[in-house]
């Protein structure tokens, strides 16, 4: 939207930007019950709007209050917190799915390839075990298993990545990031981006932990802009969380030799991938 002086204003992304920070400032203070009505309006603004003018950006964020308000609105059926991440998050396949399949993000931008995955497997999974410490040193939660038997590791496991990692990378990384950069530019794009990431952790209600996750936004949005691969930072994200949830309260030691040992791999790989190429090359 340019006005008579050239200079540019962004007033269809500053409203609903607003609302989602304003809804989630009020969970962080405690007023949860008036944060959804702020969500509510403002998924109905987006959804209104997106019928009338085609934006990409109303669908990327649309996603947002759609999933704060799947978040506090879905019953709770297990006692296990590992099984409520699943009744969460699989519902949002749907709108991810209708998202690509009306191509308001296209297969490339979402990063659907797994053809740079391998050389970037070992610095995902580094930046994982991380950004996982890091966050176990601010919250110190308990782990997500009630037993460590094998069974239970898996299911951590494939949760956390599948349903956590695909579905938040996709929102944040693949929709989001993707429409705001086309839109406000690479690098402003990558921080509003992050600081919105950091603001829907409002509900741990801990100014650090919102500073953390914004840093950790702009960790896999930099990998994702690199790698251009959900399968990397959906990974990367899944590897934070069993960190956080698995490792670090079971053998939070080990994490030291996990982190170096996966990121000299990739330097190695990257090193020893480079002499390939140059001797092609020859």
């Amino acid at each position: 939207m340019k006005f008579e002086n050239g200079e540019r204003y962004y007033l269809d992304l500053i409203f609903p930007v607003f609302l989602i920070m304003s809804g989630e400032l009020l969970i962080f203070f405690g007023h949860s019950e008036t944060a959804m009505y702020i969500h509510a309006l403002n998924l109905i603004f987006l959804s209104l709007s997106s019928i009338f003018i085609r934006n990409r950006i109303y669908p990327a964020l649309m996603l947002l209050p759609l999933f704060r308000l799947l978040n506090v609105a879905m019953p709770v059926f297990f006692h296990l917190t590992l099984y409520s991440y699943v009744l969460v998050y699989a519902p949002m396949f749907i709108p991810i799915y209708l998202i690509l399949k009306e191509k308001f993000i296209t297969r490339e931008e979402a990063g659907l390839t797994f053809e740079r995955f391998w050389y970037y497997l070992p610095l995902s999974v580094s930046l994982g075990l991380a950004l996982g410490w890091g966050e176990y040193l601010i919250l110190k939660p308990q782990m997500l298993t009630v037993e460590n038997d094998l069974q239970d590791i898996i299911i951590l496991v494939l949760t956390m990545i599948i349903f956590v990692g695909v579905v938040e990378e996709f929102v944040f990384r693949s929709a989001l990031q993707t429409v705001l950069q086309e839109r406000i530019g690479l690098v402003s794009g990558l921080l509003l981006t992050s600081l919105i990431f950091g603001f829907m952790h409002s509900g741990y209600r801990l100014p650090l932990e919102l500073l953390y996750v914004t840093i950790a936004g702009l960790a896999f949005g930099t990998l994702f802009w690199f790698s251009k691969s959900l399968p990397v930072i959906a990974l990367a994200h899944g590897i934070t969380n069993i960190s956080l949830f698995l490792i670090a309260p079971l053998k939070q030691e080990m994490l030291p030799y996990l982190i170096i040992g996966t990121l000299f791999l990739f330097l190695f790989y990257a090193y020893a991938l480079k002499r390939i190429r140059a001797r092609l090359a020859i």
